[in-house]
């Protein structure tokens, strides 16, 4: 980071450490007594005790992988991996390249293959599950950093440029959406040339076995791991949102599902508004797309 305009810049060179139960990197002058995330009603609290890896066992331990699923996005992840995991998505383009959501911890490798591709120069997030190693990209590249401001009080590992309302356009093409809900900042990304929506957690799929890129439920929640649905008022916040967005595609920062998109994730909501909001998983068979200005499924 530029530390010219930062006057405790200094914070940011604190060491970083990575919390085995849930993934989440805190900056530390020593290793932190516990994991704010794990203790927020959305997640557990490990049952063994705490555990945290500095940045060198991280990567040691957590090898980064990256391949492109789609002329011009690839994605970064790390197998095998503790925490909760989220993969990160580099979309590149003619006015710059933006990293939405981080990867468990980026290798030297990975960074200097990101290098290679121009870098990155705006970085964001869907919310705080899939910050991940953001702020080693943050460290490398000096990037814009695009966060709403409902999750600052998550965002202490690194340093939020550019805080935005309900929408935001950083590169041509590709728009970020506050939807709350999962949190309070939570956001998606929309790439319109691609018709990729990058929901963060405002979705959930269970993938097919034999096919990866297949979804065969889809569900939506307050908290996964505690199966907290979400508020009426919440699921309206999500429907106005999608509702003018033509995706064909919904990726997760776990999944990359190419046959459900915005007319299915209507239905469910529509569904759930219509009878009680619920955080089970629905088989795709039994969600029927409505008609939405004639767009349908990729």
């Amino acid at each position: 980071m530029s530390p010219g305009y930062l006057p405790f810049a200094g914070a940011l060179d604190l060491p970083a450490f990575f919390c085995d139960n849930c993934g989440f990197w805190q900056r530390h002058f020593e290793v932190p007594p516990s994991c704010p995330l794990c203790l927020d009603a959305r997640h557990v609290v490990p049952q063994t005790g705490w555990s945290f890896r500095t940045l060198a066992e991280a990567q040691a331990l957590y090898p980064c992988h990256w391949e492109e699923l789609e002329a011009g996005v690839w994605r970064f992840w790390n197998e095998p991996v503790s925490g909760i995991g989220s993969m990160s998505y580099l979309l590149e383009g003619p006015q710059g390249n933006l990293m939405f959501e981080g990867c468990a911890a980026f290798s030297d490798a990975a960074l200097d293959f990101i290098a290679g591709r121009g870098g990155v120069q705006v970085l964001s997030a869907s919310h705080p599950h899939s910050y991940g190693a953001l702020w080693q990209v943050q460290d490398r590249f000096d990037p814009e950093l695009a966060l709403h401001p409902g999750d600052l009080a998550w965002s202490a590992a690194v340093c939020v440029t550019w805080p935005f309302d309900d929408r935001l356009e950083p590169l041509p093409g590709l728009e970020l959406h506050l939807t709350a809900g999962h949190f309070d900042g939570h956001t998606v990304l929309y790439d319109r040339a691609r018709r990729i929506l990058f929901c963060g957690d405002a979705l959930k799929f269970e993938l097919d076995p034999a096919d990866r890129r297949r979804a065969t439920t889809i569900s939506a929640h307050k908290a996964f791991v505690r199966g907290v649905p979400l508020s009426p008022a919440e699921l309206r916040r999500y429907r106005d949102v999608f509702a003018p967005l033509d995706f064909g595609s919904t990726w997760t920062p776990f999944e990359q599902v190419r046959n459900s998109g915005r007319g299915e994730a209507l239905a469910l909501i529509d569904d759930m508004l219509a009878t009680r909001s619920h955080a089970r998983p629905v088989p795709l068979g039994e969600v029927v797309p409505r008609a939405v200005t004639g767009v349908g499924t990729a």
